[in-house]
């Protein structure tokens, strides 16, 4: 066996553990495969591989990607869609799996990120209607990075201060 077919091999295989522990696009594996050392074409057998044999699935690692970003890290659309373009993922497969994200969780998220940042400015300054105002504006800005839309922000931010301002911290 030459080199480059055993190195494609060991490539493989290695990747195939790594693909079988947790989903990975193949430009994920390509960046691994490159801080290998391998070529760009070995690099290209190798992914061809891993998803013929269905270790790399693009809307599976979409799914899990869009979940998982949602859910733990507290994104919003808008933020999984440019990481996901970022990955060089097709538009349509991101698409499909934004679909999958249930917006009532989605403005759950919201609720929780913006309810979060409000108690943590508030707990640092307590003085003036001047300084509810930055605060707003900060949690905004805040939002606005986590990927949320800005009508959706407001609706919260709203609730969110309204509550805070009758006393009740639900």
């Amino acid at each position: 066996m030459s080199d480059s077919l055993r190195k494609i091999s060991d490539m493989t295989a290695l990747m195939q553990r790594y693909c079988s522990m947790r989903e990975y696009c193949a430009n994920d594996i390509r960046k691994k495969l490159k801080t290998r050392g391998c070529e760009p074409d070995e690099t290209e057998v190798v992914i061809k591989k891993l998803i013929e044999d269905r270790f790399i699935d693009e809307e599976r690692y979409c799914t899990a990607f869009v979940r998982d970003k949602s859910s733990l890290s507290g994104w919003g659309a808008r933020k999984i869609e440019f990481a996901l373009r970022n990955r060089g993922l097709d538009g349509e497969v991101i698409k499909a799996a934004l679909e999958s994200l249930d917006s009532e969780a989605g403005g759950k998220v919201l609720e929780r990120v913006v309810k979060r940042k409000f108690e943590e400015l508030k707990k640092r300054r307590v003085k003036s209607d001047e300084d509810n105002v930055k605060i707003r504006e900060r949690v905004i800005r805040f939002a606005l990075t986590r990927g949320f839309t800005y009508e959706d922000i407001l609706k919260v931010i709203n609730k969110t201060m309204a509550n805070f301002e009758a006393g009740k911290r639900e």
